[in-house]
């Protein structure tokens, strides 16, 4: 399995269990979060994982990019800890944390190491 990858709007590394997922992209399109949700599924090999998710770099979005990673972004999806900033990104993690799949653990953070420890705690028991 490799342990890393990287597409135009994203990288995507697995460490320690956990899926790290960097958005390289400013503007966040349907095509953009399809390819994203894509790429990172074809990576996971079927295989469930907390992902961490650090979405600094996005300050736009759109309605339909939203809607697509409220219903298929967290297929194969164990928990999800989002690294923001104070601003634009927080203000979008808010409605999606609203609108969520209420079955996956998902909080925002303002600094890595939180993210990390709060996901470490839904690795699979093999990791």
């Amino acid at each position: 399995m490799r342990q890393y990858y990287k597409n135009a709007y994203a990288e995507y590394r697995i460490e320690a269990g956990i899926l790290f997922l960097y958005y390289t992209t400013r503007c966040l399109s349907l095509h953009i979060a399809t390819k994203v949700v894509q790429d990172r599924l074809r990576f996971q090999i079927d295989t469930p994982y907390p992902i961490y998710c650090d979405v600094r770099e996005i300050i736009d979005s759109t309605k339909e990019a939203r809607d697509y990673l409220l219903q298929e972004g967290s297929v194969l999806t164990l928990a999800i800890a989002f690294h923001i900033d104070r601003g634009l990104s927080e203000s979008m993690l808010k409605f999606y944390l609203l609108h969520r799949e209420p079955h996956i653990a998902t909080q925002f953070f303002y600094e890595k190491d939180p993210a990390v420890a709060f996901l470490k705690k839904y690795r699979e028991p093999k990791q």
